[in-house]
């Protein structure tokens, strides 16, 4: 397994990770009708996009026949709060691939990268019913924020982790 930054070239591989992550994740979250219609194409020209203008710190995990896994995105908080610095924008890994400690890699990647730009502190978002919050616990995640989002027609709670000092998350990997 290897963690590298993410390139133009790994849309394909990302919106693919994408989608099947949402599907498996979000199953019974998310009505069944919209996690079925999610289209790569469309998910392909997101990513070109956020690679091109969002996501500064983008990575991909590779598997050993180099293909991509699981992606990783962060950056800085993306709505102005003036007390936050960081934020991890997303985490995606194949179900088959979870839990094999490759997700504590890939945040390790993109928290490193967010420190050396100097951010002081951090945010995670989730929906509250992801069962993958426990992850954002384990690795010392407090739930510091909730709002209300509306995804597919539906609304729903988004939790955000916080980490009041970014390196704490380090002592967690």
């Amino acid at each position: 397994m290897k963690i590298r930054k993410a390139t133009e070239k790994d849309v394909t591989g990302i919106a693919y990770v994408h989608i099947n992550s949402w599907q498996s994740t979000y199953k019974g979250i998310l009505p069944n009708q919209y996690l079925a219609s999610l289209n790569l194409e469309t998910r392909k020209k997101n990513w070109l996009r956020n690679l091109k203008m969002l996501h500064n710190a983008t990575y991909v995990a590779e598997n050993g026949d180099k293909q991509i896994i699981g992606f990783v995105a962060g950056g800085p908080e993306q709505t102005n709060d003036p007390h936050i610095q960081g934020e991890v924008y997303a985490i995606y890994l194949l179900k088959e691939y979870q839990r094999q400690g490759i997700g504590r890699k890939m945040i390790k990647t993109v928290v490193d990268e967010l420190i050396d730009k100097e951010h002081k502190n951090l945010i995670i978002w989730a929906l509250k019913d992801n069962p993958s919050c426990g992850f954002y616990k384990a690795l010392g995640g407090h739930i510091i924020a909730e709002k209300t989002v509306k995804m597919a027609g539906i609304e729903l709670i988004e939790v955000g982790y916080g980490w009041d000092d970014i390196h704490e998350i380090l002592l967690h990997l």
